[in-house]
């Protein structure tokens, strides 16, 4: 339990100063909630939701680099 209190710990503390992260304040109530309310099954739930919206944004956005990439090189080729 001690663990999964770390993991998530870590996790908003990385996606809180990422551009992708949520406000502080989303970060802030979640990590009360997960400190103070939560077993260890919610918090597993909470974790592996925030890592399915951290991995569904980055990827959105390399997606989206992909996209400008491949216009701008389909414009060098005009």
């Amino acid at each position: 339990m001690k663990l999964i209190k770390t993991i998530v710990l870590l996790f908003c503390f990385l996606f809180t100063t990422h551009a992708l992260g949520k406000s502080n304040e989303y970060y802030q109530k979640t990590l009360v909630h997960v400190l103070t309310k939560c077993n260890s099954e919610c918090q597993k739930q909470i974790f592996e939701q925030e890592a399915k919206f951290a991995f569904a944004a980055l990827f959105e956005v390399i997606l989206n680099q992909l996209r400008f990439e491949l216009n701008q090189n389909t414009k060098k080729q005009l």
